[in-house]
Parts: C-alpha cells; sequence; structure tokens
C-alpha cells in the first residue's frame, strides 16, 4: 500500500462512515479483526510517530514508528505460535500500559488468539482465580516482583500454569521460580526470536471470533470474563471514527489502564486507528507535567481526573487576590456570556472580541497551559462526570465530552461529542452511537415520581458475546445475542440519554422514596474537603454518609473555624466535633437543591481516615467501591445510627 505525506495541513485519517450503513459485519475495506487495522494504519502511516515512552525514571520520552511497532506486534505474534499458543487460545497479561502490552495483544489477535490482562496492582488470589477461569497458554508478566507474587498464589503443580510458559518482562532473571516444565522466557530474547523465525503464521480473519476476555470488577463476587469479539470493538471504532476532531500525527496522553474496556478501545485501537502518536503517562502523579512536555491534542480521562483539575483551579482562583482577582472575575463573565450567546453545551467556544480574547489570554489561556495548551478535545468516561465540572471545562476552553458504555457494549452505548457541534447537551451522555438502539425497560422501575425512568436494554454490534465459563450469569443480562441488559436506569429525552442510577445501587428510605446514589456521591466530591464518598440508608428514616477525607485540607479548614484539629488522622476522624462541622459544611456547599432532593441529604456522617484502595479490598481495580466491604468495617457506627 502507498504510503502517504501528511502536510502541515490538519487531515482526518478515514471518511466518516455513513449513518445508514449496516452493522452486522465488515464490508468494503473494514478491517476484520484488530490485527488487520493495525497492519492498515502501518501501511497508512508507516514513518509517522506511533509511540511515545519514557523507559526509565530521570531517561528522556523514547518514540517509535508505525512500521517499529507493526513489525514488534508481527514478531510477538511469530512467536507466540511457534510456541505453541494457538487460534482460540488465550494470552494472559499483568502489565502496566506499554508498548509490550500493545504488542502482546495485536500479536495474540493475529494469530486468532484472544487476550486476557489484568492490572499489576491486583491481590495474587485476583491473578489466580483469573488464570484459572481463563486457562491461557502463555503469560506475560511486568517484573520479576510480580513474577514471584505469581508463584506464592498459583499451585506448585504444573498443569495451573500456562503451558506455554511465562514472558518475564524488565532486565532482572527471574527470582521465585514456576514449577518445572514452566518455562520463562526473556521478553527480548523472545521478541529477537520471533524476527528470525521463518514459520510465517496464518493471519486470523474471523472478525466474529472471541479477541479479548476482560474480567469485570467484582465488587459483589468474582469477577466474570466478558467475551469481546473483533467485531465488537471495531464497531465501536468505526462509529466513531472522524466523528470527532482527531488528525493524523496528533498526540495523546495515554494513562486509563488498558485492561479497562474504555482504556484499550479509545485510548489505543482508536488512537491507532487514526494515525495518532500515543504518548504513554509514566507517573500518574505527574499527569500535567508530562502534557506540558507532550502537548497532547486529546485526553480522555475518568472524572476523578477532572474534578481534581477543576478543585485545583477554583482553589486556585478564590486564593488570588487584586489586580489577577479582578481578571478572573472578568475572564469567567466573558467566557460565559460567549457561550451563553453560542447557545452550545460541552463544544468550546473561541474567544471572540479584544476584551473576550484579553481575558482569555491572560487567564484562560494559562489553565490550559496545564495541559499543553494544545487539547482540541477531552473524553469523561467510566462514571458520572457532574455537570458542573463539564461546565467549568467549556469555560477553560477545552471541548468536554461525556459518554456511556459497559465492558458488555465494548464499550461504548452512547456519547456526546460524535454527532457533530451543537448536539450534546449537560446532564446526559448524548445520542446513541450509530448501530446500537436503547430501550427503557419501565417495568424494572417502580418509582412513581420517575416514570418516564427505567432499565437501559442496549441493542447492537457492540454487544458481547456472553461472560466466559458462565452460562447462568450470561443469562441473566443477555434477552438474546446482541441485546443486553445494562443494570443501569436511564432515560431518554429528545433523542438523548441520561443516567440516573444502578439498579441495584438504588434504595429505598422509609418514607418511600427512592435514593439514586451514584450521581450524588460524585457531586460531593467536588468537595476539596472529600476525596471518596459513599450514600447509603437503605431501609432508614434518612440517609447517611461515609467520607474519606483529604486530611491535608480538612485540617487546614477545621484550625480556620476553631475545631480542634490536634491528633491522629484517626483521632480526628472519630471525634463527633469534626463530623458536625464538615457535614454541615457539605450539607451548606454541596447538598444543595436542586441536585439534592431534601430527603436525600445526608443526616449523619462517618469518617474513615484511611483511603479506600485495592490494597485493604474497599476497591476494584477500576476504582469501583466495594460497598458491602465498606459497610462491614464501619457496621457498628452504622448499626448506632
Amino acid at each position: 500500500m502507498l504510503h502517504l505525506v501528511y502536510m502541515a495541513e490538519l487531515m482526518m485519517a478515514w471518511e466518516r462512515q455513513p449513518d445508514d450503513r449496516q452493522w452486522k459485519g465488515p464490508e468494503g475495506d473494514d478491517p476484520r479483526t484488530l490485527y488487520q487495522m493495525l497492519m492498515t494504519s502501518v501501511g497508512r502511516f508507516g514513518e509517522q510517530d506511533c509511540f511515545g515512552y519514557i523507559p526509565a525514571k530521570g531517561a528522556s520520552r523514547v518514540h517509535i514508528d508505525y512500521n517499529q511497532f507493526g513489525g514488534l506486534a508481527t514478531a510477538v505474534g511469530q512467536r507466540l505460535a511457534d510456541l505453541g499458543v494457538e487460534a482460540g487460545d488465550r494470552v494472559a497479561m499483568i502489565l502496566d500500559n506499554s508498548v509490550e502490552w500493545a504488542a502482546l495483544s495485536y500479536g495474540a489477535n493475529g494469530i486468532g488468539a484472544a487476550y486476557t490482562a489484568m492490572y499489576t496492582h491486583q491481590h495474587g488470589d485476583e491473578w489466580a482465580y483469573i488464570l484459572n477461569d481463563s486457562t491461557p497458554s502463555m503469560l506475560a508478566v511486568a517484573n520479576t516482583g510480580v513474577l514471584d507474587k505469581l508463584v506464592k498464589h498459583l499451585p506448585d503443580d504444573a498443569a495451573a500454569w500456562p503451558r506455554c510458559g511465562i514472558i518475564l518482562l524488565g532486565d532482572d532473571p527471574a527470582n521465585e521460580i514456576p514449577p518445572k516444565g514452566i518455562a520463562v522466557h526473556a521478553w527480548a530474547e523472545f521478541v529477537a526470536e520471533g524476527r528470525k523465525s521463518k514459520n510465517t503464521f496464518d493471519i486470523a480473519d474471523d472478525p466474529f471470533a472471541l479477541n479479548t476476555l476482560i474480567y469485570t470488577s467484582g465488587t459483589t463476587g468474582n469477577p466474570k470474563g466478558v467475551m469481546l469479539s473483533n467485531w465488537n470493538t471495531l464497531s465501536n471504532i468505526l462509529c466513531v471514527q472522524s466523528a470527532f476532531k482527531i488528525y493524523v500525527g496528533d498526540k495523546n496522553a495515554a494513562f486509563l489502564p488498558w485492561a479497562h474496556s474504555f482504556g484499550s478501545t479509545f485510548d489505543l485501537h482508536w488512537m491507532l486507528r487514526c494515525g495518532v502518536h500515543i504518548n504513554l503517562i509514566s507517573d500518574l502523579t505527574r499527569i500535567a507535567d508530562e502534557c506540558i512536555e507532550i502537548k497532547p491534542a486529546v485526553l480522555l480521562a475518568v472524572p476523578r481526573v477532572w474534578n481534581k483539575f477543576y478543585d485545583r483551579v477554583n482553589s486556585q482562583f478564590e486564593e488570588a487576590t487584586g489586580v489577577k482577582k479582578f481578571l478572573i472575575g472578568k475572564a469567567k463573565k466573558s467566557a460565559s456570556k460567549r457561550i451563553a450567546k453560542a447557545n452550545v453545551e460541552c463544544d468550546a467556544v473561541p474567544a471572540s472580541g479584544v476584551f473576550d480574547k484579553l481575558y482569555d489570554k491572560l487567564v484562560w489561556s494559562k489553565v490550559r497551559a496545564r495541559f499543553g495548551g494544545n487539547i482540541r478535545f477531552c473524553m469523561s468516561g467510566a462514571a458520572a462526570l457532574s455537570p458542573d465540572v463539564a461546565a467549568f471545562i467549556q469555560q477553560v476552553g477545552f471541548s468536554c465530552y461525556e459518554g456511556y458504555g459497559l465492558t458488555e457494549t465494548s464499550p461504548l452505548v452512547a456519547a456526546n461529542g460524535w454527532a457533530g457541534p451543537g448536539t450534546s447537551r449537560l446532564r446526559t451522555v448524548g445520542r446513541v452511537a450509530n448501530g446500537v438502539k436503547v430501550t427503557i425497560d419501565t417495568d424494572a422501575w417502580d418509582d412513581p415520581d420517575r416514570s418516564d425512568e427505567g432499565e437501559i436494554i442496549v441493542h447492537g454490534p457492540n454487544v458481547m458475546l456472553g461472560y466466559w465459563n458462565n452460562e447462568e450469569a450470561t443469562k441473566e443480562v443477555l434477552i438474546e445475542p446482541g441485546v443486553f441488559r445494562t443494570g443501569d436506569l436511564g432515560k431518554m429525552t429528545d433523542g438523548l440519554l441520561s443516567i440516573t442510577g444502578r439498579v441495584k445501587s438504588q434504595f429505598k428510605l422509609e418514607n418511600g422514596k427512592y435514593v439514586s446514589p451514584a450521581p450524588l456521591e460524585e457531586n460531593l466530591k467536588l468537595s476539596p474537603l472529600v476525596e471518596q464518598a459513599v450514600l447509603d440508608g437503605r431501609n432508614m428514616l434518612r440517609t447517611f454518609l461515609i467520607v474519606h477525607p483529604n486530611m491535608e485540607n480538612l485540617k487546614a479548614a477545621l484550625i480556620a473555624a476553631g475545631v480542634n484539629a490536634s491528633g491522629s488522622d484517626a483521632e480526628i476522624c472519630a471525634r463527633d466535633s469534626t463530623c458536625e462541622w464538615m457535614l454541615t459544611e457539605l450539607k451548606a456547599k454541596n447538598m444543595l437543591a436542586p441536585t439534592w432532593k431534601g430527603y436525600e441529604v445526608a443526616a449523619t456522617l462517618i469518617l474513615d481516615p484511611e483511603e479506600w484502595t485495592t490494597d485493604n479490598d474497599l476497591q476494584t481495580p477500576s476504582m469501583k467501591v466495594k460497598l458491602r466491604n465498606l459497610l462491614k468495617l464501619h457496621e457498628e457506627a452504622v448499626n448506632s445510627i
């Protein structure tokens, strides 16, 4: 295929898909597998930069082009095949986002195997469960620390291990050794052998074959392996290609975990389809610093990132004095006026007029510079984004689009932004994706005050094949092939989908009123005092809150208010005076109408000084709170309410 030479002008890689195309399967020049999609991108973008990454702490960023990455993925596929991995097998990974992660997923896909990815910070027993369930032929691990932990959690019997062995990344040789008969392959040697192999593999060509097993969070039990085909994922990618302003050679800053469907589909596969230069964030505590270097045009993140951005900027605005405070006030008013006049939501509206441009240059451009100053649009997913945060991001000058989906839907169901400028609305997740249909099952919901709401049912090519080795769970959610019960509550208004909660997380108070906690919890996290929050109160007269506070901000606020802030974090959180002051503060500043109804406002606050993490089993790897475990931890305090 001819290599295209891209000049300075901005060019999209592909034409936008027609709205009326069929979505049952590939047609024309559509890629049939992810590996075929990659090879098409290699042919089109060859010498364009493909990945940028920092190989070691303190090192400079290294870049490889599409030709190099395509060659690496092919070598990986070749070596997997040479070592006995076959079409239909699984290749497992316990890796952080990396070029190696991407090469293994595409190499496996090339030979018709499916990849399943785990998080390096998961518990060893969770790895053991997933490996036992998915029975991979090959496993790649990030380093000797992961391998050591794995050896402790898997049986000594070689039959319980991947038969084709372990691929060990990093420079250190294995420390703890797997059982006899399980080979450990060093990554560099593994790739070198693949490059020189003469046994060219047959390129897989089945669009409906299993592409990946993505294991769900397991908030209420063991994780389930979601089976996604090539076409499940590709239908998502083709739907949004050229629907957003992504141009060949654009840079992104990738930090969403690829082990999660939102991260893999959109921060990896979609970017490769569009000829984007993917830049891996090496340190999640320095996202903004690395963005200044990368200067991304596209940024995908979860609401927690946007909440912290909102928090930090507004805190600094409040601390401003004198001329700076005057200019900030003018900039806010000018941006609000400009956006109101344009009558659009979510879409950035460029500054116009002498003073508007001046205020934008003096205030908003400096805020945009924190993410490199080149962002064309952002996407938020995986949880609800506060409308206040979204509106603020629009004021800053970024187009910020919220989307909705689940692992079981590959993940995209609906999103703001993809239907074009002026079609997005706050408090919604936008229009349903092409090829996908949403119906609302109002029979699954019996709140008379919200009769237009119900369970969201998704119909389309993005719906999973089912749960791996779990026919019972599959039957609970798949009405028929391609039709999925999401468990989410929502409603459709003028073609726009709104998410109002989870069917199972809703609870009823003694007065018969229903409470949908998720959006209220996200709203609370906008407080600089709150890091994590859970709202509950099922079968109680009033709701209560469990909050892990930002201890630094809480101590400073208590001192300023004249409230005792002495002692350890645990002592501060256990004090009635702390809880009473903070609850009053949250009621006055965060639990406000119309977002909060009177009966939803919490009457009691429990403060937890410890962060909820995967290590203490209070959070899943995808950052969902394990409610059952949290309530058990605070059982005595809850029972005393």
